[in-house]
């Protein structure tokens, strides 16, 4: 009946659809040609399981989540033309296989981790990555990956902040992958952050160099002010930067209290710091507040000299949300910055990430 409520929700949920199309039937031949018996709401797919049959409230909320968590695959390929419906759908968590294409066991690989999803559709993306094409490569080094570590599995989450878990084990088994999600859907994983190790000659130079695993202890040091350049080894802006930095480093290189020091944010990532746009240059005062100042004067080496001298508060600011934020829709962009000019030029003396 055209005229039930059903049928008006289901009208109401296809105007809100843009990328299913929806049909009304009432013919006894289209009912006995797709072995309907009774009124029914079914998605017809070419994946996976091919239809499925709504069960639901008809309303148009549930006719849309019904859409929602069957109109995609169960894995998902990552290419261009995919990039749009994974990145501006609903659903924000999504674990990642990376799996060159040519491996023997591919279709082994491939079956347990869609056993794997069956459980999480509407909840979790699945999605493949063929680590062997080119231009998935910037999506492996956003990871921390190389291709030679690949087979692997990782998870992300593009709620406001991106954040990225890494599972303990190696296997990619249905079990594990499972065992994986739970965890995650309970809230009982830390996120993964990169790190490269500490390098020997680390406090040798005038410009300490920072990683993931001596960042804590030196920045929050209680009694040493640390002025920190966040950069990207790719970056213009952080080129030119360099010789002032350097200078820097070197007037106030016997300072009992002040350290000036670098961080490759690319290959390292802090829980405490979020890093959007390079150079990001930030300000750690002595003492046992955890405090952070951004620094937003001139990028000289008076201005720098200036900062330092106050104590942080001549061209700093209390460190806040940047402005430019990483859309998730940037994740596909994530190397747009080596596209850059050596000169880096733009607006505002920042390469974006």
């Amino acid at each position: 009946d055209v005229e039930s409520d059903g049928a008006k929700a289901f009208e109401k949920a296809a105007e809100a659809t843009d990328d299913v199309p929806f049909a009304l039937a009432a013919n006894d031949d289209i009912f006995a040609k797709f072995e309907v018996s009774k009124d029914s709401v079914v998605l017809f797919k070419k994946f996976d399981e091919g239809r499925n049959t709504f069960d639901g409230e008809l309303t148009k909320e549930d006719l849309l989540a019904f859409v929602k968590s069957n109109q995609l695959p169960l894995v998902i390929e990552f290419t261009e033309q995919t990039a749009p419906k994974i990145f501006g759908g609903e659903i924000k968590s999504h674990i990642l296989m990376f799996l060159p294409k040519t491996a023997k066991d591919f279709d082994d690989k491939m079956d347990e981790f869609k056993k794997a999803a069956e459980g999480f559709k509407g909840k979790i993306l699945f999605i493949f990555i063929d680590s062997d094409v080119d231009d998935n490569q910037r999506i492996l080094e956003f990871f921390g990956l190389k291709k030679e570590e690949c087979p692997a599995i990782r998870l992300i989450t593009l709620e406001d902040e991106m954040t990225k878990y890494k599972p303990e084990s190696e296997a990619i088994t249905a079990e594990s992958i499972i065992g994986f999600c739970k965890l995650f859907a309970e809230g009982k994983l830390k996120p993964h952050l990169m790190s490269q190790d500490i390098p020997e000659d680390w406090d040798k130079t005038p410009v300490k160099i920072l990683v993931g695993k001596n960042f804590e202890e030196i920045v929050f040091h209680p009694s040493k002010n640390v002025f920190v350049e966040f950069y990207a080894p790719w970056c213009g802006h952080c080129k030119q930067l360099t010789p002032i930095w350097e200078k820097l480093g070197e007037k106030f290189m016997d300072s009992a209290d002040i350290v000036v020091a670098k961080m490759d944010s690319t290959a390292n990532e802090i829980e405490t710091v979020k890093v959007h746009s390079f150079p990001t240059l930030k300000f750690f005062p002595a003492g046992d507040e955890r405090k952070v100042i951004d620094y937003n004067g001139e990028r000289t080496l008076e201005g720098f000299s200036k900062f330092l001298e106050s104590g942080g508060k001549d061209g700093g600011a209390p460190a806040g949300d940047d402005d430019d934020d990483m859309d998730a829709e940037d994740l596909d962009d994530v190397d747009e910055g080596q596209d850059m000019d050596s000169d880096g030029e733009d607006d505002d003396g920042h390469d974006e990430l």
